[in-house]
């Protein structure tokens, strides 16, 4: 009986999963799909096609070398000795006190309605300048705190021009020619259309632009004329002051002896503006006539 019982299980267990014909599989399946039970080679194999729409990392704003900069930028401040944090917080303060530095200047021109003794090639040589080591700077990659001053004396600056057309009266024709080409020119700065190496040759020869475009033309009509008339001598000691901490932060931070130069020869600059200033402040307008013989220590 026990033998009997095993047979009528086993017999049970192999009849338990008949296999449907392949007519039923047929009548089953219209559209002619595969049974989920019937395996297939093709259904092994696993394709990956990423969609278009979704945001890759090579699709990303910047792409992986800013990101990259920005990683070691990080990587940078977070190994700053305490020399370099005080660079730093200088730099800033640079920038807030350049917007100070600035007020004086436009306050004088804006409170008395004059622009004289300011030299149109002086103000617009010098916005030119300002726009090479803005571009060079950004372009580099460098910390804002090493040159937001730039970009701040730079917006002072247009806003200067804008001053100067209002109150002289520039002809028309002129005024457009200058804008046009003093736009061309920041375009090209702005855009990487000019390779590194043009632009680090702009930026050495920027100290001589502003040299012999803006700062000496200054001097020059400082002396032709006896005075200083309209400027302001807190702007040029702020300059002068800019400088010297532009070239700390420059030492600290970057390392770049282009910028190191450019800030030690505006120092110069400033320095020599700040004494025809201090001496027409202090001793009065010197107008010397022909043949009058001034007295030594004069």
């Amino acid at each position: 009986m026990g033998f009997a019982r095993m047979m009528r299980v086993e017999t049970r267990c192999v009849a338990s999963a008949p296999r449907p014909p392949p007519s039923s599989l047929a009548r089953r399946n219209p559209r002619g799909r595969r049974p989920r039970h019937v395996a297939s080679a093709s259904a092994t194999r696993v394709t990956h096609r990423p969609s278009p729409a979704l945001p890759t990392p090579q699709r990303r704003r910047g792409g992986p070398s800013v990101v990259a900069a920005r990683a070691n930028a990080a990587a940078a401040m977070a190994s700053y000795t305490p020399a370099q944090w005080f660079a730093v917080f200088l730099g800033y303060a640079c920038i807030v006190g350049s917007v100070f530095r600035c007020l004086p200047q436009v306050h004088r021109i804006v409170t008395r309605k004059s622009v004289e003794g300011i030299s149109f090639t002086a103000i617009l040589s010098e916005f030119l300048i300002y726009s090479i080591n803005l571009a060079y700077n950004w372009h580099y990659k460098y910390p804002f705190n090493t040159y937001g001053d730039l970009a701040v004396s730079w917006f002072v600056l247009i806003f200067v021009l804008v001053l100067m057309q209002w109150y002289r009266r520039f002809e028309a024709k002129k005024v457009a020619v200058v804008a046009a080409m003093s736009a061309a020119w920041c375009l090209v700065l702005f855009t990487n259309v000019l390779p590194a190496y043009a632009l680090s040759f702009l930026q050495a020869a920027s100290a001589l632009g502003l040299a012999f475009g803006s700062r000496i033309p200054q001097i020059w009509l400082n002396f032709r004329q006896g005075h200083t008339g309209e400027l302001s001598i807190i702007m040029f000691i702020a300059n002068a002051l800019g400088c010297l901490i532009r070239c700390f932060t420059t030492l600290s931070l970057t390392q770049d002896m282009l910028l190191l130069f450019n800030a030690s020869f505006h120092f110069v600059l400033n320095t020599i503006i700040i004494v025809q200033c201090a001496d027409t402040r202090l001793g009065g307008p010197r107008k010397r006539k022909r043949g009058e013989v001034l007295p030594r220590g004069a």
